[in-house]
């Protein structure tokens, strides 16, 4: 009985020895044994920081997002290996939307998708259609969903006026169902066709008065600014005129920047005369658009 009780006694005297061990390890390595929860989780949060900032800086010296990818894009470009380049580009565009090369990718491929709209021997999207008798500019436009600016753009018409046509005569019609956004933030102009990115446009210039959130326009009109005067896109005068695209909100415009008009069409959105020529080949009035702070 005695010897159980001296056993009992020597196990006791060790567990003790154990936990004055541990809490002196406890108090070497973490501090006070009353404060080591919180002192392991201050050590914790330092670890995770330090950690946290040697990733950033490994991002920052040579693992920017996107930029392999960016990189191989350009390799293939230059090999003219349009598919794969694109599909990397386009990889940029919608994983790294706001990475350094998003910016270069996103021109890149916006010039790559217009090329291949506007081009009239681009079949995908476009239709040969034969014109009738009776037929007008006017009625073709409005039937295709088009605009006169890419009718004759894609047909290589010479002339705009009804003189020019003849049945028989084939004419490219492409529908043009873009979706325009505008970032008042970002200052951009950003055409979309459903959820793919057709191509970006910079905005030099943005005059408006909106309150916060989303403000859903449509597009209204495409006319002429020349000598003074709006022309319709049918008028002999629109093929040499500064374009303006007016919105459903009658306050604003979409043109180009100029000291011509400067105060012509009051508030608006203002673009480099070279962009504001080509959106009406890819916009028509009933476009759906988006301003967004």
């Amino acid at each position: 009985m005695r010897i159980i009780l001296i056993i009992k006694a020597i196990a006791g005297l060790l567990v003790l020895g154990a936990m004055g061990g541990t809490a002196y390890l406890m108090k070497e390595y973490t501090g006070t044994v009353k404060d080591m929860p919180g002192t392991m989780m201050e050590r914790q949060r330092q670890v995770e920081l330090t950690l946290k900032q040697k990733a950033e800086q490994g991002i920052k010296s040579d693992n920017e997002p996107g930029e392999k990818a960016f990189k191989r894009a350009k390799e293939l470009l230059a090999m003219e290996s349009m598919a794969e380049a694109e599909e990397k580009l386009k990889y940029i565009v919608s994983f790294y939307p706001s990475a350094k090369c998003a910016s270069a990718a996103r021109r890149i491929l916006g010039e790559i998708n217009v090329d291949r709209l506007l081009d009239p021997e681009w079949e995908e999207g476009k239709t040969v259609l034969k014109v009738k008798s009776g037929d007008t500019f006017t009625r073709i436009v409005s039937q295709n969903k088009t605009t006169m600016d890419s009718l004759v753009h894609l047909s290589k018409l010479m002339r705009a006026d009804h003189r020019s046509l003849h049945p028989g005569d084939k004419l490219t019609v492409m529908p043009l169902e873009m979706r325009v956004v505008i970032d008042l933030r970002r200052k951009t102009l950003t055409l979309w066709h459903g959820g793919e990115f057709i191509k970006e446009y910079p905005v030099e210039k943005i005059s408006y008065k909106g309150t916060d959130g989303v403000k859903r326009l449509k597009i209204d009109s495409i006319r002429g600014w020349f000598r003074g005067k709006v022309y319709p896109s049918h008028a002999e005068q629109y093929l040499g005129s500064s374009k303006v695209i007016t919105l459903s909100d009658k306050s604003l415009a979409i043109r180009a920047v100029s000291d011509d008009n400067e105060g012509d069409f009051g508030l608006g959105f203002l673009l480099s005369p070279a962009d504001v020529e080509e959106l009406p080949l890819l916009l028509r009035p009933g476009n759906d658009l988006e301003i967004r702070h």
